[in-house]
């Protein structure tokens, strides 16, 4: 099927802004050229992809599909551009970075703050999903690479850099009474059952003969801290985020006899994708800042 770059370019301004009259703007053409354009690619895929109203243009799930596509595509595109004008200057440029909450306080925001700070050229997008979206974000191409926790070995197309390794800790209330011998007796609050922390701290519950179902469930990690020092019930906090807290005594770390096996923050990137400058310069940063961390 043959269907030009520009139809493609008219669908994707039309599907962001969700209206023909906002992409002709942006695109500095007519509305009827739009609008026609927008009709001529419906007609050739055989599909609607838009339902039209005074409120704006709506996709489709046909139009869903293929926009999901075209973001993407326009995406790297546009950052594409912005480094060619920007002369291919690792000092400048964009850099896309998919995390964990974990790796957000474990290592990222000491380390891009001061990144930033040196170079302030580089424009950062970061976003925030669990280890197997980002790894999803990276193998499409929205993010340039991304900083996980992992618990087995990815796809083949990914290399893995592992930058710390970090402890889970189980927490409970200030002042919580608990029976040593059935700690898990009480609540429970666990991150949600989609991540591999989840699935971690599940095989390591089993591992020691319980069997417990979350009382609450979270969809984040950084959610389980403030149900715990709320009083809520007891859960697993990474050391990152239940450092200051266990210090400040808001929260009390329960002993276990045999404690989890630890887990590293790993940086993902897709062997099959070339990196612009600027993120080859952040990936190496980053590994070098927690690599002298790790030797202190």
């Amino acid at each position: 099927m043959d269907i030009t770059y520009d139809y493609y370019r008219i669908f994707y301004y039309v599907a962001k802004y969700g209206s023909f009259s906002a992409a002709a703007s942006v695109l500095l053409k007519g509305q009827p050229n739009i609008t026609k354009t927008i009709n001529n690619l419906e007609s050739q895929l055989g599909c609607r992809l838009f339902i039209r109203s005074n409120r704006g243009a709506v996709l489709t799930a046909e139009g869903e599909k293929l926009y999901r596509h075209a973001q993407i595509a326009f995406e790297n595109l546009s950052r594409a551009e912005e480094e060619i004008t920007a002369g291919i200057n690792s000092d400048s440029g964009r850099v896309s970075i998919a995390a964990t909450e974990t790796a957000l306080y474990g290592v990222l925001i000491s380390a891009l703050a001061k990144f930033s700070s040196e170079y302030p050229g580089v424009k950062i997008k970061l976003t925030n999903f669990n280890s197997p979206q980002s790894l999803e974000a990276v193998k499409n191409g929205v993010a340039d690479f991304g900083v996980v926790t992992l618990l087995e070995k990815p796809e083949s197309i990914f290399h893995v850099t592992k930058i710390c390794d970090f402890r889970e800790i189980l927490c409970c209330p200030k002042g919580y009474k608990y029976d040593p011998d059935s700690i898990f007796s009480g609540p429970y609050i666990s991150i949600n059952r989609d991540s591999y922390t989840y699935k971690y701290h599940s095989d390591f519950l089993l591992s020691g003969g319980i069997k417990k179902e979350p009382d609450i469930e979270v969809a984040t990690s950084d959610q389980v801290l403030p149900l715990v020092k709320s009083g809520m019930g007891i859960g697993f906090i990474s050391e990152f985020m239940a450092n200051e807290a266990l210090q400040n005594g808001d929260i009390e770390e329960i002993p276990l006899e045999k404690p989890p096996k630890k887990l590293s923050i790993c940086l993902v990137t897709d062997k099959t994708k070339a990196l612009s400058a600027a993120a080859v310069r952040l990936r190496k940063y980053l590994c070098e800042q927690t690599c002298s961390k790790r030797g202190q």
